[in-house]
């Protein structure tokens, strides 16, 4: 940690600071698997680099249509779960390491399970935390036969990649009250 937080105000902006940069950890996430643009944009700033591998290496824009496309063409259904977050922060800079564990129902009826790490490099630009620069690295993977998708009834009806998503009804309304 290169902050001295020895101080309770310094500690107290210390734990809302890294809240901020979880928060846009979560906003990265959410937006990725509901495939909401807007979301998963204001994750990073729109001059950031992101890399992934050689699959992928560009601004913000490019990789939201990237990332969303590349989803599309190879899953039915994905969820990316952040574990650990490390984040070791230095004035309006971060370095921040976080796991992430993801799970994808590919096309071929097969589920992948995987893991890696997301090497970030934080800033805080007016006050807003946001990623500047992003390093995809994917550790481990394995994929498993899968079975049929279980369509459920609507309400809830599966999860769905657009605002149609149960996730953004708010309020979440009682299913008796809910229009039909």
């Amino acid at each position: 940690m290169s902050e001295d937080i020895s101080s309770r105000d310094a500690r107290i902006d210390h734990l809302l600071t890294t809240e901020d940069i979880r928060e846009v950890l979560r906003r990265y996430t959410r937006g990725l698997d509901r495939h909401d643009d807007a979301l998963m944009a204001s994750a990073f700033w729109p001059d950031a680099e992101i890399n992934y591998l050689d699959n992928f290496n560009g601004p913000t824009d490019a990789f939201v249509e990237w990332g969303n496309k590349w989803h599309e063409d190879r899953y039915l259904e994905h969820q990316h779960h952040i574990t650990n977050v490390n984040i070791d922060l230095d004035g309006d800079q971060a370095h921040v390491v976080s796991y992430v564990i993801f799970i994808l129902r590919q096309k071929d009826n097969l589920q992948a399970f995987g893991s890696g790490r997301y090497i970030d490099q934080f800033e805080r630009r007016a006050g807003e935390w946001r990623i500047a620069v992003r390093e995809f690295l994917p550790e481990m993977r394995i994929a498993v036969p899968v079975n049929p998708r279980r369509e459920l009834p609507s309400p809830p009806g599966n999860g769905r990649w657009d605002k149609g998503d149960i996730s953004y009804q708010k309020p979440l309304l009682r299913r008796a009250d809910r229009p039909k």
